[in-house]
């Protein structure tokens, strides 16, 4: 019980049935923990270990093991784990490798790329897109410029990115929608003054991240 101690206690307390049952924790015994109100269950096969309403940090924790691999959080859920925006009640957002598909859940919205690998933040965990990654995916589908120099602003004032690093990643989206525009604002965040809002095209009706 200790190993799957340990587990939960790097995952904000949750589980998936494949790790436990891994951990020697029998499917009877899990049953009997659920049936008790001990665990609770979040996703099917996926299980808070406490009684508790789980937290934004469980919940986004629970989402990538549902995810399973190659997953990580994306969008604001990826701005949450890394300090950018306050923890919410929002759909959790994952980016998954493109040749995966995953059950549909509610409360989870799925982005699919062929780039999913290179957008992981080496270390952070639970897994998410790097910060620049996170910062270019939610300036671009922004509803206008203001919010999304907002996203710019606020990481590199937090010392989260700068705006060099965010051209640099960047430079490596040519399909990234408002590509232009973002090059606009991340000029004017890197100068340090304020420039005319750039011109904001609408996404496409069927946008995915790029």
């Amino acid at each position: 019980m200790a190993h799957l101690d340990d587990i939960s206690g790097r995952q904000c307390g949750v589980v998936s049935r494949e790790q436990a049952l891994q951990a020697g924790i029998g499917a009877e015994t899990v049953r009997r923990h659920l049936r008790s109100g001990r665990w609770q269950r979040m996703i099917p096969g996926i299980y808070a270990t406490f009684a508790d309403r789980p937290p934004p940090g469980a919940r986004r924790w629970a989402a990538v093991l549902h995810a399973g691999s190659g997953a990580m959080l994306c969008c604001r859920s990826a701005a949450e784990e890394a300090g950018l925006a306050a923890p919410g009640r929002e759909a959790i957002h994952v980016l998954i490798p493109d040749t995966r598909r995953i059950s549909p859940v509610r409360g989870l919205v799925a982005h699919r790329s062929r780039h999913a690998a290179d957008r992981r933040d080496p270390l952070r965990l639970p897994p998410q897109t790097r910060v620049e990654e996170t910062v270019l995916d939610l300036a671009s589908t922004a509803g206008d410029p203001a919010e999304a120099l907002h996203w710019i602003s606020t990481a590199c004032t937090r010392r989260l990115t700068t705006p060099s690093r965010l051209t640099t990643a960047l430079s490596a989206r040519p399909r990234l929608h408002r590509r232009g525009a973002m090059h606009t604002l991340l000029g004017a965040v890197a100068r340090g003054y304020p420039a005319p809002l750039p011109d904001w095209p609408p996404l496409p009706h069927r946008w995915a991240l790029r």
